[in-house]
C-alpha cells in the first residue's frame, strides 16, 4: 500500500485550535497529530486529534483543525487511486513525513469515500477520506465552545 500525505478540509464542521507543542513532537503542516499528555504529537493509531496548519516548533504552540467523523479530507496518495478503494476501511499508521496505509482492516482509521474529482484515477492522484469515530479523540468534546 502507499502512504497518504498533505491532508485537506474539504466539507464538514471547520475548528481550529491551538495546542501545545510536544517536546519530541516531529510534524509538518497537512500531517495527522494527536494529543498526549497535553501536547501535540504525530498522529498514531487510535491518536488523531487533528491536523496540523503549521509545522511543530520547538516551544510553543500550534494551530489544528480538529478531526470529527463529519469531515471529508482530501490527501495525496503515493500510490495509484482506483474506483476500488472506494468504502474501503484502512488502518493507517501515522509517522512524520511517512502517513502509511497498510491494510484494509475491520478496525479502521479512515475510510476512502472518493477520489479528488480533479485526479479521478491515477498514479499520485488524492483521496477523500472520512476519520472513523473510534479515532477521532475530539469525539465528545464540547466543539465551538
Amino acid at each position: 500500500m502507499g502512504a497518504l500525505y498533505d491532508f485537506k478540509l474539504v466539507s464538514g464542521p471547520c475548528e481550529v485550535r491551538e495546542y501545545p507543542s510536544g517536546t519530541t513532537g516531529v510534524y509538518d503542516a497537512g500531517e495527522v497529530v494527536g494529543l498526549s499528555s497535553g501536547a501535540l504529537v504525530i498522529g498514531a493509531d487510535n491518536l488523531c486529534m487533528g491536523v496540523a496548519l503549521e509545522d511543530a516548533v520547538t516551544s510553543g504552540h500550534t494551530k489544528i483543525i480538529v478531526i470529527t467523523p463529519e469531515q471529508t479530507w482530501s490527501c495525496g496518495y503515493n500510490g495509484t487511486t482506483a474506483e476500488s478503494m472506494l468504502g474501503l476501511n484502512y488502518l493507517v499508521t501515522f509517522t512524520h513525513d511517512a502517513q502509511c496505509v497498510s491494510s484494509t482492516t475491520s478496525t479502521p482509521t479512515i475510510t476512502v469515500v472518493g477520489l479528488h474529482p480533479n485526479d479521478g484515477a491515477k498514479e499520485y492522484g488524492r483521496l477523500l477520506v472520512r476519520f472513523c469515530v473510534a479515532v477521532c479523540q475530539a469525539t465528545g468534546l464540547v466543539l465551538n465552545a
